[in-house]
């Protein structure tokens, strides 16, 4: 059980959607996809309320693996158990929307990529899942397809840009991926992020925010285990 704002749910998965803004996939000079893009986060990551985002001490003290970048996204949460949507339907099966941060550990991540290995590892560290501050629900929100997104670390704004830039608007997304999977009441769904990408640091401030639904601030702290 997750407690978002006053809302508690109680997801089995966490979806996130890579490749969903085209300025970022040019800032990591990747492919434009053809259909929506998939990876699971697992439930270990998710933090709310503020508490600290934990930085590994396994990547603080490697040469190698060292960088850890942000990434604010757009989320919402399923309302109902669902299968094989239709596009026309998608916005009955979802419960409301939230702010994600998807944490990635890059360096590893692009290691494991370069010898063809999956980079599960480099999106799973505890705390790398950060979201709130509450789910604002589906019915106060007309448009989820035009709504500022930003992040600023230590005051300092690194990425700005507006939902209605998605490669793939959220009944897309809906209908692709539930033809592959059965989605549950609570699971959470993160539509990818917009340029701008960049390195935290212990000690760092992040605070993600999107339009009528609010802000989340967290620090960065050095694992101490």
């Amino acid at each position: 059980m997750v407690k978002i704002g006053s809302t508690n749910i109680n997801p089995t998965k966490i979806v996130c959607l890579g490749r969903n803004y085209l300025d970022h996939i040019r800032e990591t000079n990747a492919p434009i996809p053809t259909e929506p893009v998939f990876f699971v986060k697992t439930l270990n990551t998710l933090v709310t309320d503020n508490k600290p985002i934990i930085y590994p001490k396994i990547l603080y003290e490697s040469q190698s693996y060292k960088r850890v970048d942000h990434e604010v996204e757009l989320a919402f949460v399923i309302s109902q158990t669902c299968k094989n949507i239709l596009v026309d339907n998608a916005f009955n099966y979802i419960q409301g929307y939230t702010i994600f941060l998807d944490l990635t550990a890059r360096t590893m991540q692009k290691s494991d990529r370069n010898i063809n290995l999956p980079w599960y590892r480099s999106k799973n560290f505890d705390t790398f899942g950060p979201i709130g501050p509450t789910i604002v629900p589906n019915s106060e929100i007309n448009d989820p397809h035009n709504l500022t997104i930003q992040l600023k670390l230590n005051g300092q704004t690194k990425q700005f840009s507006n939902t209605k830039h998605m490669l793939f608007k959220i009944p897309q997304i809906l209908e692709y991926l539930s033809k592959f999977v059965t989605l549950q009441r609570g699971d959470i769904i993160a539509t990818g992020t917009p340029s701008g990408i960049g390195p935290i640091q212990p000690g760092d401030v992040i605070e993600a925010s999107i339009e009528k639904i609010g802000t989340i601030t967290h620090e960065v702290i050095l694992e101490q285990k």
